[in-house]
């Protein structure tokens, strides 16, 4: 509980630092240069791979973005 507890300050700290800043990118691109509004296979396929423990605990996430980054980045490790 700790763990998600720790993602849910980091997430809130990330939004509320950007809020009136030009810190986020609204036009994101991909290496080469073009427009991107989609997720990196890298992370599709890590979040595909991820354990029943890992989507159990990103489970709680908000949005399908949050969600594949939860499980594309968290590890059994990680999980209290």
């Amino acid at each position: 509980m700790a763990m998600r507890t720790r993602l849910v300050v980091l997430v809130v700290a990330a939004v509320l630092g950007g809020c009136g800043t030009e810190t986020i990118d609204a036009t994101p691109e991909k290496l080469d240069g073009t427009p991107s509004s989609e997720f990196e296979q890298d992370d599709l396929d890590a979040a595909a791979g991820a354990s029943d423990a890992v989507k159990d605990y990103c489970s709680g996430a908000v949005s399908e973005a949050q969600r594949l980054g939860c499980e594309s980045h968290v590890t059994d490790d990680e999980i209290p």
